[in-house]
């Protein structure tokens, strides 16, 4: 680091340092279908306007390669879960895209932009490349390693504050699988149908090795794992999130006979984890809902929902909801808390981590209100 970036670490490393044992214990909680103390809100802030003008911004290109701006960078979004003031715990990773563990393939690199976005996997492997593929073959390429270095790096460098290193972005097999063939995978699936499970078995072995790469190197993961800047989820229901994006695009047989039983793999290795993806698909909820390995939902897409049905499912299920719901553009903030608080309340037991996007860090108190409010309504802690 130069001299002005290790004046703005230093910055950042005193503002994101806090006690956050009150805000996991009411995570635990939710987690294991108890009542907490109080219920967690993960509310996170804008940055203040002296923080957004001190602490810099970086393209993905920029930190690829570059610990200290890779860190730097999560640490900035750090502090809008301690603007919160609620029950959000920072956290921070190797921010390396959803291509990550494809890296782990021989031969597959995600290319990187100019912009601001992602990294993206554009060259894939070909049907005979696949065929000839053994779990030998599947190792800790460069890429993978500059990501393990940068998770170090990290937790190094934030620990003492009481906040986590999160995992790299764990795409389930499906997603995987569909990242490393590309979209000849759809057809696949029907002209030949061996190799694409002999495909997908190398992505559960891809990300059985990843993961514990990872494990080995994020700090109190014995005990709690945690994601995206506000949940923290315990290490005892797995902790994991696997994505199932591409798991979408298909119909009920496919997702009976190519996602779940990998999907299933993927769980039992990590003993369980929560379920992320965009888009809708009924027969997939169905089936994660089931699980009894999948202790969690998120989706990215709520607008394609019913989330009050959504909610009620999901407590029905027990399993807990974490994420956004929709707000009604005329809904008061304590009306929407009331309604999705209530929604995914049964017999007195709430399962939801709500994540919430407050605005202006001068709002904090007006949204911590209405969340009091709400929670005294209804009821869950």
């Amino acid at each position: 680091m130069n001299t002005q970036e290790q004046d703005i670490y230093k910055e950042l490393y005193q503002t994101v340092t806090g006690d956050y044992a009150r805000s996991i214990a009411g995570q635990h909680a939710v987690w294991e279908r108890r009542r907490p103390a109080k219920h967690p809100l993960l509310l996170s802030m804008g940055l203040t306007e002296a923080q957004a003008a001190r602490f810099p911004v970086f393209t993905p290109s920029e930190v690829h390669f570059d610990a200290d701006k890779m860190l730097l960078s999560g640490m900035r979004s750090m502090v809008c879960a301690v603007n919160g003031g609620m029950e959000a715990v920072p956290s921070i990773r190797a921010n390396m895209g959803c291509g990550i563990f494809a890296s782990l393939f021989p031969g597959i690199v995600p290319m990187l932009f100019e912009d601001d976005k992602m990294p993206w996997v554009t060259t894939h492997l070909t049907k005979d490349t696949i065929a000839a593929l053994r779990e030998k073959h599947i190792v800790i390429t460069d890429e993978f390693r500059t990501a393990l270095d940068h998770m170090a790096n990290e937790a190094a460098k934030i620990d003492g504050t009481g906040a986590f290193v999160f995992p790299l972005d764990l795409q389930g097999p499906f997603d995987l699988a569909h990242i490393v063939y590309g979209d000849p995978f759809f057809y696949d699936l029907y002209d030949e149908p061996e190799l694409m499970h002999h495909l997908l078995d190398l992505c559960c072995y891809a990300i059985e090795l990843g993961v514990d790469e990872c494990l080995k190197i994020m700090p109190r993961s014995s005990e709690y794992i945690a994601h995206y800047n506000g949940l923290v989820m315990p290490r005892a229901l797995g902790g994991f999130k696997i994505s199932e994006d591409t798991s979408t695009l298909v119909g009920a047989e496919h997702i009976d006979e190519f996602v779940m039983p990998y999907t299933s793999r993927v769980l039992s290795h990590t003993k369980g984890g929560y379920i992320h993806y965009c888009g809708r698909n009924d027969h997939l909820l169905a089936q994660v809902l089931a699980h009894p390995l999948a202790y969690g939902l998120n989706f990215g897409n709520p607008d394609m929902h019913d989330m009050d049905e959504i909610l009620r499912m999901t407590a029905a299920a027990g399993k807990i909801f974490y994420g956004t719901s929709v707000k009604q553009a005329t809904e008061t903030e304590e009306a929407y808390f009331t309604r999705c608080l209530r929604a995914a309340t049964v017999d007195g037991i709430c399962h939801l981590l709500l994540e919430y996007h407050g605005g202006a860090p001068a709002r904090q108190n007006e949204v911590q209100t209405a969340w009091n409010r709400a929670c005294a309504a209804v009821g869950p802690g």
